[in-house]
């Protein structure tokens, strides 16, 4: 019977020397191919969820393009809830806000982007209202749904320009006391020209009006 081989690989290991170098840089290796197979196996398995993320940074109020996202997989404990999956889902949408490149793209970073895909496309007309109470505009936030409303100059009463439209930027360095507001282009016309002689203001409505 031939001797076991351990007493012989426990000589190897304890004793200094070239063998003792050759035999860990041999078992090194042997882990470094061990855990780059444990890896490629975890990638092709697709363990990790797959996310939308911004591929570079995209500015408020632009509609996101094919080559603004890509697709990646991020560990689970790191993906919001409502982290998009699929390009397809945000290409055409409008962001409420600056989006950095590598940030995921979640549900509330566009308008009107919700499980039934609602097409934005009509609304995508931005205009700046400036307010005629601009001390309000730090109650308001990115992707609100607003009216925008003044007085009849005949009776006073207030009126509606425009309903619906979707708060792009909250707050404008260069021009304090404005909004940008998504509108259809009928609505953007009409609020543009009424801004032209006529106080504005705006009404919350939508889901965080009634809580939501």
């Amino acid at each position: 019977m031939s001797p076991s081989p351990l007493p012989s690989l426990r000589r190897t290991l304890t004793t200094p020397g070239w063998r003792r170098s050759l035999l860990l840089r041999r078992v090194a290796a042997a882990l470094l191919v061990l855990l780059a197979l444990a890896l490629t196996v975890r990638e092709a398995t697709g363990q990790d969820p797959s996310a939308v993320v911004f591929a570079r940074d995209v500015p408020a109020g632009a509609a996101v393009t094919a080559d603004d996202v890509s697709s990646v997989r991020v560990p689970p404990h790191l993906l919001p809830a409502d982290a998009l999956t699929d390009p397809g889902e945000v290409e055409g949408r409008v962001v409420t806000a600056a989006a950095q490149s590598g940030e995921i793209a979640t549900k509330h970073r566009f308008i009107e982007i919700g499980p039934a895909g609602t097409d934005v496309s009509g609304i995508t007309h931005l205009v700046p209202v400036r307010l005629a109470e601009p001390e309000v505009i730090p109650l308001l936030h990115h992707g609100d749904t607003v009216d925008v409303v003044t007085h009849a100059p005949d009776s006073g009463l207030p009126e509606t320009i425009a309903a619906g439209g979707k708060v792009i930027l909250a707050s404008a360095q260069d021009t304090p006391g404005t909004l940008l507001v998504a509108l259809p282009a009928d609505d953007a016309r009409a609020v543009a020209a009424a801004s032209l002689g006529s106080p504005l203001a705006v009404v919350i409505t939508g889901d965080r009006a009634s809580g939501g």
